[in-house]
Order: C-alpha cells, then sequence, then structure tokens
C-alpha cells in the first residue's frame, strides 16, 4: 500500500474527515459517554501531544482535509 493513497472506505468514497478523540479523561462525567463503570485507560496508552502530531500529519499525507478533535476534556489530560 503506498503511504501517500488515499485513504477509501468500503463504499468506495474519499475519506476527507478525521475524528481524533484526544483522551477519555473528563471532570464531568456525563452519563451520555461515561458510564458509571468505565475505567480510564492508563496514561501510558493515551497517545502523546507529538503522537497526535505525527499521526495527524500521516492522514494528511492521505488526503484528510479536516480533523476534529474530541474526547473528554483535553484540559485534564
Amino acid at each position: 500500500m503506498n503511504a501517500s493513497a488515499p485513504l477509501i472506505d468500503r463504499f468506495a468514497r474519499r475519506i476527507t474527515y478525521l475524528r481524533l478523540s484526544v483522551t477519555d479523561r473528563c471532570d464531568l462525567r456525563c452519563a451520555y459517554c461515561m458510564p458509571e463503570r468505565m475505567e480510564f485507560l492508563p496514561k501510558a496508552e493515551v497517545l502523546s501531544l507529538e503522537e497526535l502530531h505525527r499521526l495527524s500529519l500521516h492522514f494528511i499525507a492521505r488526503g484528510v482535509r479536516k480533523i476534529r478533535l474530541t474526547g473528554g476534556e483535553p484540559l485534564v489530560r
């Protein structure tokens, strides 16, 4: 597979949008996204800012034009 080839989904559509969840941590604990028994990932398993940046650059090289950062409360990282 070519590292710069566009990403194509199973319906032959080009993927140009990426959603990255930067953390699972949040101090609000809203029921709709954090069930009572949810366990946080160990910090060692959460991507660093450098890893998120590097990953984003790889997806941009493959044709992604929009990246949405979501997940938890980023300031709790």
